[in-house]
């Protein structure tokens, strides 16, 4: 099972700043996927619950100085494969 958040982000303004964030959250156990969109400001990543939470991913994106201004979360169930 994995979760898919998506996120809007105030101050992704050029490739840079997505790059930023990309690096941080790649970073994180738990994460699987990772894309974004810079002048949109939208972030869509996949990860494992009992890794990693939402607020954890959150917390590292507004560690970086951007503020997360809406969030959509869900579920899926899918088998996993190493």
């Amino acid at each position: 099972m994995f979760y898919r958040i998506t996120l809007y982000v105030l101050g992704i303004c050029c490739v840079d700043s997505l790059s930023l964030i990309k690096k941080e959250i790649e970073g994180v156990v738990g994460v699987i996927s990772f894309k974004g969109s810079s002048p949109k400001g939208k972030l869509v990543i996949e990860f494992k619950p009992n890794s990693v939470s939402s607020l954890d991913i959150v917390d590292k994106i507004e560690d970086q100085g951007f503020a997360v201004i809406k969030k959509v979360q869900r579920e899926y169930m899918q088998e996993m494969y190493n």
